[in-house]
């Protein structure tokens, strides 16, 4: 293992890349499973050299997450230590990755979606002056706010980002609206299409279980009171429904895990397992009778599984999902989440969303564009 700085580290069996064209930041399993695409592909160019950074905001998960997809990050920052409120985590992340950018020089950095690794590494590539390149640009809910901390992450990437990535005709929409300019846009599909039109491509089908529930709780909003309506309502459901079993993925996060096992750990239709593998996840999910997550990829997977899904949150940053018909906002309250899920079960099975050009967050060949659009911007540039 060789040691750069205090703060940077490449991993064993990682060739550095002097000066790359590219640093792919990561810190999450969702991000990684929507850049895994894009970067198997920039990884097979010639013309682009590229690196990725584990940021250390779930640096076991990701290192995980990227193993699934026979990738590993170049280089690796520490664990985000535990730090006593989210601005102190920004500024510490910001710090760390403004010290790796600056040690490598790349030419541009790409960052994904709406997390803290996001909004901390492209506020370090614009202080660094680097060009920033931001996956799924122009996701917004009806409020500036909520949910936060991902709606106020959104808003501000965007006023830091050079080239925006949209998944949606409506996402470009929403990026013009706040006066970003037309030629920094490009409408290119979401890759986590691309990731789970390959896998489903690899899956043996297998029948569906109608008395398989997945379950899946993670945002902030729903870490503490809300959790809890939400796993009574879940074992108010088996009650009404007896013979269901409730297969619970549990985040890592201490926060909403503490509570999940306090209110259902005890109940023996309900099984509380370790977070799982995105192959593992994505099998389950298409042979559930429902989903009931307040995730955002879920919402984009659920329609092209056929599996319907409902969504306890207020507001939804993808409602090309809700105009499919498999996902439901349902309000974070028992009687809502209760009456909304035993209707699902009883309804008649739709047929699944397919992978074509018709489908709401692209045909699953997004990275391709995106990586044509990066070289368009790179290696054309440099020889201009």
């Amino acid at each position: 293992m060789r040691t750069l700085s205090r703060r940077l580290t490449v991993l064993p069996g990682r060739a550095m890349v002097a000066a790359p064209d590219i640093l792919v930041l990561a810190g999450t399993r969702p991000e990684c499973i929507k850049l895994a695409p894009v970067i198997a592909g920039l990884e097979r160019h010639r013309s682009l050299r590229v690196l990725t950074v584990n940021s250390g905001q779930h640096a076991e998960a990701v290192t995980r997450s990227f193993a699934e997809f026979s990738l590993a990050s170049d280089i690796a920052l520490p664990a985000l230590p535990p730090l006593p409120h989210l601005g102190a985590s920004c500024a510490h992340l910001q710090r760390e990755l403004r010290a790796v950018i600056a040690s490598v020089r790349p030419r541009l950095v790409l960052v994904q979606g709406d997390t803290l690794t996001t909004y901390a590494g492209a506020r370090a590539a614009h202080e660094e002056g680097v060009c920033v390149a931001h996956l799924e640009a122009g996701l917004r809910t009806d409020s500036d706010s909520d949910p936060f901390p991902e709606e106020w992450f959104r808003r501000r990437i965007a006023q830091r980002a050079d080239l925006h990535f949209a998944p949606t005709p409506l996402a470009v929409d929403h990026l013009l609206a706040e006066g970003v300019a037309g030629a920094c846009i490009h409408h290119v599909g979401n890759t986590g299409i691309d990731t789970l039109r390959a896998l489903m491509g690899e899956l043996v089908a297998s029948p569906r279980e109608e008395n398989l529930v997945l379950v899946t709780l993670h945002r902030r909003e729903n870490c503490d009171g809300n959790a809890a309506v939400v796993c009574r309502a879940l074992r108010s459901l088996v009650r009404v429904q007896p013979g269901l079993r409730l297969v619970f993925p549990v985040h890592p996060n201490p926060r909403i895990g503490q509570r999940i096992r306090r209110e259902l750990g005890s109940d023996p239709a309900f099984a509380l397992v370790l977070p799982l593998g995105y192959r593992d996840f994505i099998g389950l999910a298409a042979r559930a009778a429902l989903i009931v997550s307040d995730s955002g990829g879920i919402q984009e997977e659920a329609p092209h599984l056929g599996t319907p899904l409902l969504v306890p949150r207020r507001n939804t940053e993808r409602p090309e999902s809700l105009a499919t018909g498999f996902t439901r906002l349902v309000d974070t309250e028992h009687d809502a989440l209760l009456a909304a899920a035993l209707a699902t079960l009883r309804a008649p099975r739709a047929a699944a969303v397919p992978f074509d050009d018709d489908a709401p967050f692209g045909d699953g060949h997004a990275a391709t564009r995106v990586i044509h659009v990066l070289e368009r911007q790179l290696v054309q540039r440099a020889y201009a």
